[in-house]
């Protein structure tokens, strides 16, 4: 976006190059602080989609061939903080990724910094990134349990918690987060696992899982 004016079409001024984090967790008006700076100005069409490694694609920009802010066909790849303290990622595996609402899916999980007690996991949708918005985003901390390093992930219990459709499932080693692994939850009311069976083509959704 832009610090001045509107965004985008040659209108906007002082892109903002820097990303933010807003946590939560900490005091009204502490929530917002400054993380990493970019030397390139995505304004009108800039847009963000975490990868499954925990780094994030950023793209995008603005709309024009001439002006202030050309467009922009190079993209970057953040690397979080998280990411940047050089601590092992966690690792899992898993053998059933077709979840339907409230059912128990079991993973085996291998910690580098540990305890099991400490760790986390996280579902995150499937998102649709344009003009510095994310349709979809959402994070939801399903409950499980372990013995040992197997554990039992609770799926969400219906569609108004979690609509159905493709999560990303991370382990969460402290602040640390494995490689993702789609998840799809609450089967697939739309049908758009339904491609035609032609040779030669992977089938995509239910035909991929």
């Amino acid at each position: 976006g832009a610090q001045e004016g509107v965004a985008g079409f040659g209108l906007g001024r002082k892109p903002n190059l820097q990303a933010l984090l807003y946590d939560p967790s900490l005091p009204r008006h502490q929530r917002f602080s400054i993380l990493g700076e970019t030397t390139v100005a995505r304004l009108y069409h800039s847009e963000a989609i975490l990868l499954h490694d925990g780094r994030v694609l950023v793209t995008g920009s603005d709309p024009e061939d001439n002006g202030q802010n050309p467009q922009e066909y190079r993209m970057e790849v953040y690397v979080p903080p998280y990411l940047a303290s050089g601590l092992v990622q966690p690792t899992y595996t898993i053998a059933n990724r077709d979840w339907t609402y409230g059912g128990t899916y079991r993973i085996t999980v291998n910690l580098a910094q540990g305890p099991i007690s400490a760790m986390r996991v996280t579902l995150m949708g499937a998102v649709s990134s344009t003009h510095g918005n994310s349709f979809g985003q959402r994070t939801i901390f399903p409950k499980f349990t372990c013995t040992g390093n197997v554990c039992d992930i609770i799926a969400p219990p219906d569609a108004h918690v979690c609509p159905p459709g493709w999560f990303q499932l991370f382990v969460m080693d402290g602040p640390t987060p494995s490689y993702s692994q789609w998840v799809r939850i609450g089967n697939d009311p739309g049908q758009l696992g339904n491609w035609p069976n032609s040779p030669g083509f992977t089938l995509p959704g239910v035909g991929g899982l």
